[in-house]
């Protein structure tokens, strides 16, 4: 399952950064840390890289979000990242 730490540069138009958070914040696979400004930490626990990238591309298509910042990224299951010999 991918751990993905998010940091996410909000519009500087506060209706729209705060209709962001909200449908943020209404996804299961988030968590979002205190903001500051026009940033918003946030972490993503999907249930595999295909949900990541899913999730990634979604949140650059919002509207009120301008830029996604990849801080971490982390597996629970060491195999996701192992290549075949």
């Amino acid at each position: 399952m991918p751990v993905n730490g998010l940091l996410l540069t909000l519009s500087a138009d506060a209706g729209l950064a705060s209709q962001s958070r909200k449908a943020i914040d209404e996804r299961p696979e988030t968590v979002m840390g205190e903001s500051n400004e026009r940033w918003q930490p946030l972490v993503a626990d999907t249930p595999d890289v295909k949900a990541a990238h899913d999730f990634h591309e979604w949140l650059e298509a919002l509207p009120g979000v301008e830029k996604v910042d990849v801080i971490y990224v982390g597996f629970d299951d060491p195999t996701l990242t192992e290549h075949a010999s």
